[in-house]
């Protein structure tokens, strides 16, 4: 990589043995699993919520999207993730680190894989191929839709 070549910071984590990321601002912090409280808002990606310094977060447990169920080990770790609807927490089965990684490694995703919502890109670095997550269409799915308001009158 030259300085000049463009390059993006990603944090990479591991779920079901295929590694993923997230670009690094997206990421607001990386805890400790901790299981979350079962709530009537849990089911399908939400798996309950947890307080974090105060605030609320629905935690999401993408193993559900990719066929797989999660396992909980002691590498588990919540990685808060900020949208814009709020922040969420997701399950991942543990954290690589923060990558440096050259837009020349990063390639769109064929179309047929493209299709399950995660993300538009993968980074072939090496032989590994991590699939970048576009946070906002993978994760806002987690978020109740606000219904419109009529306009009256």
């Amino acid at each position: 990589m030259t300085a000049t070549e463009p390059e993006r910071h990603l944090v990479v984590f591991s779920l079901h043995g295929e590694q993923y990321a997230l670009p690094v601002a997206a990421v607001r912090e990386i805890i400790r699993y901790r299981p979350p409280s079962v709530t009537a808002a849990a089911g399908g990606l939400v798996q309950g919520m947890i307080s974090l310094h105060g605030r609320v977060v629905p935690i999401v447990d993408l193993s559900s999207r990719l066929g797989r169920r999660m396992e909980i080990g002691a590498s588990t770790r919540i990685m808060v993730v900020e949208l814009r609807r709020g922040p969420l927490g997701l399950i991942v089965d543990g954290v690589e680190g923060v990558w440096l990684v050259a837009e020349a490694q990063i390639e769109p995703l064929p179309v047929p894989i493209a299709s399950d919502g995660l993300g538009k890109e993968v980074a072939a670095i090496g032989e590994r191929l991590i699939m970048l997550i576009d946070p906002e269409k993978a994760l806002a799915s987690a978020f109740p839709r606000t219904p419109r308001r009529r306009r009256t009158g």
